[in-house]
């Protein structure tokens, strides 16, 4: 009996031997990571070999290293295959990865996560073999300067939940018919991809039963006149149509409101619905964030609008709508009064007197600038102690502002009472209970051909005026928006700027041929746009500059040549087909011709003349006589009258700080560069 005892408890310590490793598994007491597989390592590496990094981003992947430990890469805690693979760089200050994506990228066969966003692949092709990778549930490929056919294989990755294409250099799609094959596609982004010859866009993406989230702005949609049949995609929460070219007569309002009852986010901003706004958006009871802004609306807002209780953002600027504005702040308090955060009613026609908004407690911010408003401002707005951002300039009102209107307004960042009647009486001791981070109190003088770039501030009788205010804007960062139209002209008279980035927007028209008024810019980006025309000569006159990037645009003729234009290479201009000369391999005709600024320094300003501009006139003397006068309304009132430039500049105000953090980075690695050279 004994010697059964003493066999079984050897058998007994065996099994616990051969068991440890599992055993410490279950408890959680070992890791469980076995390091990468050598195959796999070796097409990580092969992938590196075809990028370039200019930036280190992928510095960390070393041959002697384990692969799981990358820079980017993650393994699986029981297997050790790589499961997700992440090269977006979006917090680089320029796109870090350049070249292209390696084949070796098939031997990842478990990868069920790729993110390439954000970098520059030149215009080349979406790799085919992408779509081989058939666990894949999340790709991103956007912002990665993807150009030709998008292939049609990604139909293929059957088990996708997650694509985007957004923000590259598609040919037109002459149909998406492969998409519905991507059964378990729950989000789809297709930004800025011409879809204009796709009649039926709408069918397709009604065949997603499981998307939640589409983004298809800025994608020249046309318009549908007929109501899918079958109807797959009830389940959106977010859809974003904005900046098409959709009409009131197009079915896609009806689809709307008939399938697509659960949305949470709506954003048709940017397109030409015309008449009332349709009672029916009272249909989707679940619609917390609506953006409706720069259409063609006219009316009163619907009454319905009252009884809808989730309300967070309601966007109607820039239509035409009327009615009075104490009606539509008591109906919108009888449900959403707790709820409501963003309220945008600028650029219309509403009329009446402000009223008591202590009944929207959770507001935060509003914007009711050029309405038909009149009155005072009553002194409850002092209660309001969410309030961030205020916004009342170019109405009629009147009366005196004190510091009761102030009181509780601890979050206050942005206040603009600019065109307006209002008198500041602040006791010269107050200490105001915010801190601001912009301001406008400027006022349009008696003559409307001239502005001025100044701010009237009085205590207790006593003017204060602060003239030339935008002479101290050093930074300008609007990229990555949905910016429309040319750079205004004006922007080259703030000639304290020393950064500006608008780059990926929509930005259409030529670059202002006295840019080289900017004497002190250091970092120039225009990077992924629509300009064309020549490279303003005068650029040249800029000595400072030490970042330049003008790719992706339709820029024409010959590189203009200068010391520190000498100093940048082919990527500054690339993906203009037009533009020859130095540093580009392209040569132009006449290559000993060369654009040479005229500069005239004998009125104390910097004259400069191109080719095609002839002879410098008197109004051009006065436009820089007159200076920030011209800049004020040229640059801000740009900002002002055209709501996408005035959204993203006052989201580059928020940002500010980040950038700076961004410039400083940009610096270490030119003293790197300088200093490994």
């Amino acid at each position: 009996m004994g010697g059964s005892s003493l066999q079984f408890l050897l058998t007994l310590i065996l099994l616990l031997l051969c068991m440890k490793p599992t055993i410490a598994n279950f408890l959680g007491l070992v890791d469980t990571h076995l390091g990468c597989k050598e195959h796999e390592r070796q097409a990580l590496l092969k992938i590196k070999q075809d990028l370039i990094d200019d930036y280190g981003l992928l510095s960390s992947w070393s041959s002697d290293q384990d692969c799981c430990t990358w820079s980017g890469v993650k393994c699986s805690n029981q297997t050790s295959h790589v499961i997700m693979l992440n090269l977006n760089a979006s917090s680089f200050p320029s796109l870090p990865l350049r070249g292209k994506l390696n084949p070796s990228l098939i031997e990842l066969k478990y990868l069920t996560y790729l993110d390439v966003s954000n970098n520059d692949f030149n215009c080349s092709q979406i790799p085919v073999f992408i779509a081989s990778l058939s666990n894949l549930i999340h790709l991103d490929l956007s912002n990665a300067n993807f150009g030709r056919n998008i292939p049609f294989q990604l139909g293929n990755l059957s088990n996708l939940q997650y694509l985007d294409l957004s923000w590259n250099y598609f040919n037109k799609p002459e149909n998406i018919e492969w998409l519905p094959q991507l059964s378990s596609l729950k989000f789809l982004e297709m930004g800025t991809v011409n879809l204009s010859k796709v009649n039926n866009w709408l069918h397709v993406v009604n065949k997603l039963p499981y998307l939640t989230s589409l983004f298809l702005y800025s994608c020249d949609l046309p318009n549908i006149f007929s109501v899918p049949l079958v109807n797959s995609s009830t389940c959106l929460d977010v859809l974003d149509l904005s900046y098409n070219n959709l009409t009131s007569s197009s079915s896609v309002l009806e689809w709307m409101f008939n399938s697509n009852t659960s949305v949470v986010e709506l954003n048709l901003n940017n397109n030409q619905f015309q008449g009332l706004i349709p009672d029916a958006f009272s249909r989707i009871n679940s619609l917390a964030h609506l953006y409706l802004d720069s259409n063609e609306f006219e009316g009163e807002i619907p009454k319905v609008f009252g009884g809808m209780c989730n309300w967070k953002t309601l966007s109607l600027s820039g239509n035409y709508l009327n009615g009075q504005l104490l009606d539509f702040i008591h109906n919108l308090a009888r449900c959403a009064n707790h709820s409501i955060e963003f309220l945008y009613l600028d650029h219309n026609q509403i009329m009446g007197s402000l009223p008591d908004l202590t009944t929207l407690p959770s507001l935060r911010e509003l914007w009711l600038y050029k309405n038909r408003l009149n009155g005072t401002i009553p002194e409850s707005k002092g209660k309001q102690s969410n309030l961030e951002t205020l916004y009342l300039g170019d109405n009629s009102l009147k009366g005196v502002i004190s510091e009761v209107h102030f009181s509780k307004l601890t979050k206050l960042k942005y206040l603009y009472l600019s065109n307006t009647l209002l008198v500041f009486n602040i006791n010269s001791n107050w200490v105001p209970p915010f801190q601001l981070e912009g301001i406008g109190l400027g006022f349009l003088p008696t003559r409307s051909s001239s502005y001025d770039d100044h701010a009237i501030w009085m205590y207790k009788g006593r003017e204060y005026e602060y003239k030339s205010i935008l002479g101290l804007l050093k930074s300008i960062d609007l990229s990555s928006n949905k910016l429309t139209g040319a750079i205004p002209s004006e922007i080259v008279e703030l000639n304290g700027l020393i950064s500006l980035n608008l780059s990926r927007n929509l930005l259409i028209g030529k670059i202002p041929s006295e840019i080289g008024l900017l004497r002190s810019l250091e970092a120039l980006d225009l990077s992924k746009n629509q300009l064309c025309g020549v490279i303003p000569s005068s650029i040249s006159l800029i000595n400072s500059l030490s970042s330049l990037n003008l790719s992706n645009n339709n820029l024409s003729g010959k590189i203009p040549t200068g010391s520190q234009l000498n100093t940048f290479n082919a990527i500054a201009y690339e993906g203009n087909p037009n533009l020859c000369g130095f540093p580009l391999p392209k040569k132009c005709s006449g290559e000993d011709t060369t654009q040479n600024p005229v500069v005239n320094t004998g009125s104390g300003h910097a004259i400069i003349q191109e080719e095609e501009d002839g002879f410098v006139t008197l109004g051009f003397y006065v436009s820089v006589t007159l200076g920030f006068v011209v800049s004020f309304w040229g640059v801000v009132g740009t900002m002002v009258l055209n709501w996408s430039w005035r959204f993203s500049y006052f989201k580059f105000l928020n940002n500010f700080k980040d950038k700076l953090y961004v410039i400083g980075a940009v610096i270490m690695v030119r003293l790197q560069r300088q200093l490994q050279t």
